[in-house]
């Protein structure tokens, strides 16, 4: 890869990890060949901005680096294929173990009243039922200065003694900046806001 597609990779890479949609925006720096008065031919080099500048304007824009940003949406997806994946046979308490770590401590009661919901718990040991979660997708939705939403599309495969079911659910969850990490704050169904 050369040198100036490499640029141009990362700077794709940052683009979508901010989850910036910038169609038209005066942010990123016009050229005279950029304009419509502009009709006289140029060599390529002098008539496209530089992506590596471009995203570095960018990336000065965001309330976090573009890596903070990454780990971000990568604890989203761990805590959401976790929070997705259960077993009849495990106990609420090891449940709660996996998501706590990941957790604020401002949703660990919400995380013990999920986990303890006794007809939900009931149901799935009548049907002997087992869920595995993968992430599938990710975006940014929501930045600010103290927090970041990502929405995570994740496929539940469900076995139980009826059979086997797939379904794929959006999730938005909201995390906060801890220390140089993340916590994540919120999870909502993605259709219900958490923006």
């Amino acid at each position: 890869m050369t040198s100036r597609a490499a640029r141009a990779g990362r700077a794709a890479a940052l683009l979508a990890a901010a989850g910036l949609a910038c169609g038209g925006c005066s942010l990123l720096p016009r050229t005279a060949a950029s304009s419509p008065a502009s009709t006289s031919a140029r060599p390529a080099a002098t008539a496209s901005p530089q992506p590596a500048a471009a995203a570095t304007s960018l990336a000065s824009l965001l309330p976090f680096p573009p890596a903070r940003l990454v780990a971000a949406a990568v604890l989203a997806g761990r805590f959401t294929a976790a929070w997705d994946s259960w077993s009849w046979q495990q106990s609420p308490a090891a449940w709660l173990a996996r998501l706590r770590p990941m957790a604020a401590a401002s949703l660990h009661p919400a995380l013990a009243q999920a986990a303890g919901d006794r007809g939900i718990l009931a149901q799935r040991a009548a049907a002997r039922q087992t869920a595995a979660a993968t992430v599938t997708a990710l975006a940014i939705r929501d930045l600010t200065p103290g927090s970041v939403t990502v929405t995570v599309t994740a496929t539940q495969v469900i076995t139980g003694s009826s059979g086997t079911s797939r379904t794929s659910a959006g999730w938005a969850v909201t995390l906060t900046p801890e220390g140089s990490g993340w916590l994540v704050w919120d999870i909502e169904p993605a259709g219900a806001g958490n923006s």
